[in-house]
């Protein structure tokens, strides 16, 4: 049945991201009761029967696991927010018509005020590869209320007591829950999500990105690979070391909400108001310069803060996003990695990726590419890249460790050709002039040294006007004439 559900789920979402124009409407009914209760493997008495408001809900856990398994696991995130109701109905009227909407996929934006953490047994953690699912109540328009049940809430987040916090959540109108806390509300809609996007009062968190995806990659220094476990938040610990390491210093599908979110995000930041805040964090930290060795030694501690960068880009490289899930949840399709050398950083590089380049400023990797860049960029995480150094011992490419950060469109400063002024004129007019007066004085020179050393030409001819012929034995007389 799953292997069926996958092959369906892979058609859908092919028209439906990559081409084929449909409704608001049409698209809300691909993810209905239908389709849910196709997930769940029910008829539809258990569906029914699953939205009897007088069953407990800890008598429903295996139901809504195994629908939380295919969020979290099947069910691609785009196609979830392509089928969300819109427009998005008052709560109200959900909990008033229960079998219209349930099965059916919204999107709500409101505040989490209350968070309680379920454990799983171990059979579940294994399937589910993540220590607890939490319960949360939604407020949504300051009035109504929604619980939700997730597999992922920010590790920020406090547990069991009050909180406010900005969120969104994509997910499945499943039954309608008893609310004995509220005297003019009976009921309160349950969903199912695979997690939260949280929009904190952060610099980045007003600018529309979810913070809290920054939990699906750990922060590990170079200086811990070598131990067995890694400090990292409680979402992770089930993972392996190796998965770890992956995921802290590769690009992985991990990064696929962070890294791209980021990219997204800083793209649609005023390069200027960027700026801002890159000097207001130099001046409340009284430096000033970027302590660039923090950015090697410790990303825990930079992370999601703006720095100020000047220094020489040695390598731009365009690089294709292939991936059309984040194609259609971020909007990228291209970026560029600029690697990017400081005097802080002693030869070593930072990569820094950009959505755009300048108008006019080159691409390329040669040995002699070199350019001048400013830019403002927020430090991700350590990346590992490899250069063509020989492993010792043998064969490979030896694994380098460089600072990775999303930043926006860079200053270019192009290469500055001599400008002609006065005195520059002058100048080259008098070497010009004292250059030609040496080249006549040195070939006079030459001609005179040639003419005295060069001999004579002695010629001789019969003068007959002055000659006499006295017998036939003697000899003419002759004239010599120089010439």
């Amino acid at each position: 049945m799953e292997y069926r559900l996958i092959l369906f789920l892979f058609f859908v979402f092919f028209f439906g991201v990559f081409g084929v124009e449909q409704s608001n409407a049409n698209d809300a009914d691909r993810i209905g009761a239908e389709f849910t209760k196709t997930i769940l493997n029910m008829d539809d008495y258990s569906w029914d029967a699953l939205g009897d408001e007088t069953v407990p809900l800890e008598q429903q856990h295996d139901e809504v696991m195994e629908l939380l398994y295919h969020l979290v696991r099947v069910i691609p995130p785009s196609f979830l927010k392509q089928n969300a109701v819109k427009p998005f109905p008052n709560l109200s009227v959900l909990v008033s018509d229960p079998a219209q909407f349930r099965g059916r996929v919204f999107e709500l934006r409101g505040h989490v005020v209350f968070v309680r953490e379920i454990p799983l047994n171990p059979v579940e953690q294994k399937r589910f590869r993540i220590p607890s699912v939490f319960r949360c109540r939604f407020c949504v328009d300051e009035q109504y209320f929604a619980d939700v049940l997730t597999s992922f809430v920010p590790a920020a987040w406090k547990r069991n007591e009050p909180i406010h916090e900005l969120a969104t959540v994509t997910g499945i109108y499943l039954k309608r829950l008893v609310f004995p806390e509220s005297e003019e509300i009976d009921f309160i809609p349950f969903l199912v999500a695979h997690r939260f996007q949280w929009y904190p009062e952060t610099f980045l968190g007003s600018f529309g990105f979810d913070v809290g995806s920054f939990d699906q990659v750990p922060l590990l220094r170079i200086a811990d690979l070598k131990k067995k476990r890694f400090d990292v938040v409680p979402s992770l610990r089930l993972l392996g070391r190796q998965e770890i390491i992956q995921r802290a210093f590769k690009l992985t599908v991990a990064d696929r909400e962070p890294f791209y979110g980021l990219l997204q995000a800083v793209s649609q930041i005023p390069t200027t108001r960027l700026r801002q805040e890159a000097r207001r964090i130099l001046e409340q930290k009284r430096t000033r310069e970027n302590v660039v060795t923090d950015l090697f030694n410790d990303p825990a501690k930079m992370r999601g803060q703006p720095v100020l960068l000047h220094g020489i880009a040695k390598q731009v490289l365009p690089t294709l996003v292939e991936d059309k899930e984040v194609e259609f949840l971020f909007g990228v399709k291209k970026y560029y990695q600029i690697y990017f050398y400081t005097k802080e950083s002693r030869g070593n590089p930072l990569v820094v990726c950009v959505p755009s380049l300048p108008e006019g400023m080159p691409v390329g990797a040669a040995a002699d590419y070199a350019e001048t860049i400013t830019i403002t960029a927020i430090p991700y995480k350590l990346w590992i890249y490899e250069t063509s150094a020989k492993l010792e011992g043998g064969s490979g490419y030896k694994p380098n460790y460089a600072p990775l950060l999303v930043g926006n469109t860079p200053i270019w400063h192009p290469k500055k050709q001599p400008t002609k002024t006065a005195a520059n004129t002058k100048i080259q007019n008098t070497q010009t002039t004292i250059s030609i007066t040496l080249f006549f004085l040195l070939l006079l020179t030459w001609m005179v040294m040639r003419r005295f050393q060069t001999k004579k030409a002695i010629r001789f001819s019969m003068d007959k006007s002055n000659t006499e012929r006295k017998s036939p034995g003697k000899n003419w007389k002759i004239k010599k004439r120089n010439q």
